[in-house]
């Protein structure tokens, strides 16, 4: 029976499946950036084994159970429905057969043990295997690979300098006659589109966007804001509203031992005010804050993870139209802190200089990421450090670029004192 597939492998992809079909070399590894369509290569070359070599048992193992639950749907949903070359086709477990005789099932590396007892007699394909410990390859993997297996592909995006970087040397080295080594980069894929990966460039850390984007070898996590100092050229904050001029604000709220920040930009980008307190009593930091929200008539977005909620419901009855309630998952803080690295790096925010405001540069000059098992990105400060200020600024910059049509423009009425601050005492302004 003549099979025909829909996928129509760009240059690259193709140099890689080339390699695999027709190589005499056995074991293949892929550095392969975000979106540049590995898991199509790895679903059609298990497919073509599975299909051209009968009674095959081929492998897929991936770092987590998630993501050999979306490859195997991803593999369903490649066959098609009602595939007369499929005998069974089974979700829970993972496992499809073929009227072949073949075999195709997901395993994840999690299963540990449970890795045992097979033989690969077709391909065994390992996704992200940076990520997977080398042991689980060298004395779990490898060993089903020994007496049948046709050919190994190893896929995966840098993490760090580990020993998926050696494995890929040994592809590049002409005495390691049984390896060959590939790389795919983000800009490989004539599907994706030039501005979304200048997007990517600019609000992803450097080194993240060299592994994730480039597949450059690279050491460990880093810096995330390596280029805020161009925006600290303030001279010093301001102590009242400017007539005219809208403001936004971020809030994030202390636990524990942390602080409340409270950060305010003008329409401008500019930094006018920053509060920071912490071992106070709830009522005097509302107080406070409500204060200083009032007296900016600045449209503020609040933190309302665990106690946020009840503050954030206080601060909308004291400060009406002006407060927006936000929830920090892993997915929204990525969002907020790649949106203020991009903001620092379009230079669209502005910060005091060093000498002003120290313990904000400090703050930034340690806030960091590193790459997770699976394949994400986790941005915190480091183990014992505090990133208060981080978030409060990551906070008001959403508030700057997406709140602008609902802050209110100041207008001066007096001078009336406010409740002091950082600043000191400064004048109300409605």
């Amino acid at each position: 029976m003549e099979v025909k597939s829909n996928f129509i492998p760009y240059p690259k992809q193709m140099e890689v499946i080339n390699g695999v079909l027709d190589s005499e070399a056995t074991h293949h590894t892929l550095v392969s950036s975000r979106q540049s369509g590995k898991t199509l290569i790895s679903l059609n070359l298990l497919l073509y084994y599975a299909i051209n070599v009968p009674d095959s048992y081929n492998v897929l193992v991936s770092p987590v159970f998630s993501q050999s639950k979306k490859s195997f749907m991803d593999l369903a949903k490649a066959a098609g429905p009602n595939n007369p070359l499929i005998a069974t086709s089974n979700a829970s477990e993972l496992i499809m057969t073929f009227k072949s005789g073949s075999v195709i099932r997901m395993l994840s590396a999690e299963s540990g043990q449970n890795l045992r007892g097979f033989t690969v007699s077709g391909l065994l394909v390992i996704d992200e295997a940076a990520f997977i410990p080398e042991d689980v390859w060298t004395t779990i993997l490898r060993p089903t690979t020994l007496i049948r297996c046709r050919k190994v592909l190893l896929i995966s995006t840098p993490n760090g300098t580990n020993w998926f970087k050696k494995i890929f040397d040994w592809g590049l080295d002409p005495e390691y006659k049984d390896w060959n080594s590939y790389r795919i980069t983000s800009y490989d894929n004539p599907y994706l589109d030039l501005d979304t990966l200048e997007l990517a460039r600019k609000t992803l850390p450097e080194k993240s966007y060299l592994q994730e984007y480039l597949g450059v070898f690279l050491e460990g996590g880093g810096n995330v804001f390596a280029g805020f100092g161009q925006c600290a050229i303030l001279e010093s904050l301001q102590t009242k509203p400017e007539a005219g001029k809208k403001y936004y604000a971020g809030l994030d709220l202390a636990v524990a031992n942390d602080y409340t920040v409270l950060t305010v930009f003008n329409e401008d980008g500019d930094l006018v005010d920053f509060y920071r307190k912490n071992k106070t009593s709830w009522e005097e930091i509302i107080g406070e804050v409500t204060d200083r929200i009032n007296h900016w008539k600045c449209y503020t977005v609040v933190e309302k993870n665990s106690i946020g909620s009840v503050v954030a419901e206080q601060l909308a009855k004291a400060c009406p139209n002006l407060i927006e309630a936000f929830t920090t998952t892993n997915a929204s803080k990525k969002d907020i802190i790649e949106n203020l690295k991009l903001s620092f790096s379009d230079k669209l925010i502005r910060i005091p200089k060093k000498d002003v405001l120290s313990v904000m540069h400090m703050e930034l000059g340690i806030f960091a990421y590193k790459m997770l098992p699976s394949g994400l990105i986790s941005y915190s400060a480091p183990s014992g450090a505090s990133d208060d200020i981080v978030m409060s600024l990551a906070f008001a910059n959403r508030a700057l670029t997406q709140g602008k049509s609902k802050g209110t423009y100041a207008v001066y009425s007096g001078a009336t004192n406010r409740s002091a601050g950082v600043n000191g005492p400064e004048n109300i302004y409605n």
